[in-house]
């Protein structure tokens, strides 16, 4: 027990040894000068929130293990692709479920933390167990392992959502989630290709566990070492909406806009946990972007499902070129999602949100207007779209959710969240298989189009409806 309180105490002399205030990250001497310290702020100004950066850069780095589960099945366990196939759907099936259920008891419990370390470790060996499970139980010990490994994955990243916007709105740095999240992208970037490497120089696939447990065990130190305020709803944030749910239409807590109080949201006293969830839930601006985003990322998920089959078989384009059209989409994911600040702040995340349904519309209509005719180097100016859509919508997307929610329910709203993106995700792999049997990949890319084209009418049409302040810039 000695141990662990001066691990955990060495742990955070070490990082607030670090200043995180607005716009540093240097080791600062409290006799220095204030010009000294304003260089060093300027200096090393994209450093600050450095917790919150390491969560993204390593849990990113961990789940590019899981990027090489499909080669491990058919390599080691022989298993037929169908038998893959269902094996992979389990987790966005599975997080309908998990992901609002780990954020309703954290939010219920103010256990945040708790429940975060505990689904991580649970995690981390239900990984391990994959070789064991599959060697001595075939596919159905695969499949219960991959329902457990889901069961508690949905707790970790909404929760990691919700620390990261508790600790920006606390600073009035909500636009700058973007900047944290971009770590992420950086650190799948960069891992993705050293476990390949890894795995190619060992000649071993079981590099990929020893990798997932190892970053993840770094995700702990950095959670175990974060204050316990970090994970606190702010008490003046909760005052204030305890009994008067504001409907905000706006784009940043940075910006001044008209806030819209209905008369029905004026209660005597603040609701029970599960009324104030049912009162969330049922917002029609919510359900409405809840809609538009489930169709959207629906079309994004059967693109990008289909994209490599479709380069390969029909365009019978070679692997260089399929990770180069990654790697590009990742480079401008990272881009916009340093600046992304800017255009958050500028304007409404609805208008970011229709936007980027326009973009991933746009996405899967150049590939069906080119056919089986295109130029497979095409891909990569048409996959500068995805980078540039998630780069928008992942900040605009948060920003919405969390206007509707309370602070004692932030963490349950993005556990919705996320559960709308794992059904988003479930479909699109289901209706662009089923498209792509039937029609061929030219048709699946059309049909994917206009369901994101009727989504992005609808939206505008509800948003006008509500009688909502928006303007289009």
């Amino acid at each position: 027990m000695n141990y662990l309180i001066k691990t955990k105490t060495a742990l955070k002399t070490f990082f607030n040894s670090i200043s995180f205030s607005r716009g540093a990250y240097s080791l600062i001497d409290p006799n220095q000068s204030q010009k000294e310290g304003l260089r060093y702020s300027q200096s090393f100004l994209a450093f600050r929130h450095i917790r919150l950066k390491l969560c993204y850069f390593f849990i990113l780095a961990a789940y590019c293990s899981c990027t090489y589960l499909s080669l491990f099945f058919s390599t080691v366990f022989q298993l037929p692709k169908p038998l893959i196939g269902i094996l992979l759907s389990v987790s966005p099936f599975v997080g309908l479920i998990s992901s609002p259920f780990w954020s309703i008891i954290a939010d219920r419990h103010d256990a945040h933390r708790k429940i975060m370390i505990s689904c991580i470790t649970c995690v981390v060996f239900v990984y391990w167990s994959i070789p064991f499970t599959g060697k001595y139980f075939g596919f159905g010990g695969l499949f219960i392992n991959l329902v457990i490994y889901s069961l508690f994955d949905g707790g970790v990243s909404p929760l990691l959502d919700n620390l990261t916007m508790n600790v920006l709105y606390r600073k009035g740095d909500s636009a700058e989630f973007g900047r944290q999240r971009l770590f992420g992208t950086i650190s799948y970037g960069i891992f993705v290709a050293t476990i390949g490497f890894l795995i190619d120089r060992f000649n071993s696939l079981y590099v990929m566990f020893f990798a997932f447990g190892f970053f993840m065990g770094l995700l702990i130190l950095v959670l175990y070492s974060t204050p316990d305020r970090d994970f606190k709803i702010d008490h003046h944030d909760e005052l204030i909406t305890d009994n008067i749910d504001l409907d905000q239409i706006g784009s940043t807590s940075n910006e001044t806009l008209t806030q819209i109080v209905d008369s029905d949201d004026m209660v005597a006293a603040p609701p029970s946990f599960m009324k104030a969830i049912l009162k969330l839930i049922t917002k029609p601006r919510l359900l409405l972007f809840l809609f538009v985003l489930l169709s959207t990322r629906t079309v994004k998920s059967s693109t990008s499902t289909f994209l490599y089959v479709f380069l390969s078989e029909d365009l019978k384009a070679d692997a260089a070129l399929m990770g180069l059209s990654t790697f590009v989409g990742v480079t401008l994911e990272i881009l916009v999602f340093y600046y992304g600040k800017h255009i958050l702040e500028f304007t409404f995340p609805e208008v970011i949100i229709i936007g980027g349904g326009i973009l991933t519309t746009l996405r899967a209509s150049l590939y069906a207007f080119f056919g089986t005719s295109m130029n497979p180097w095409l891909s990569l100016p048409i996959e500068l779209l995805q980078g540039l859509e998630f780069g928008l919508v992942k900040p605009a997307s948060l920003e919405i959710v969390l206007q509707q929610s309370p602070p004692k329910l932030r963490g349950t709203a993005l556990g919705i969240l996320a559960a709308t993106e794992n059904l988003s995700t479930a479909l699109g792999q289901i209706v662009g298989g089923i498209l792509y049997g039937h029609f061929g990949s030219v048709k699946m890319f059309l049909y994917s189009a206009w369901i994101g084209i009727l989504a992005i009418i609808i939206y505008i049409v509800g948003l006008s409806m509500q009688k909502k302040r928006f303007y289009l810039y």
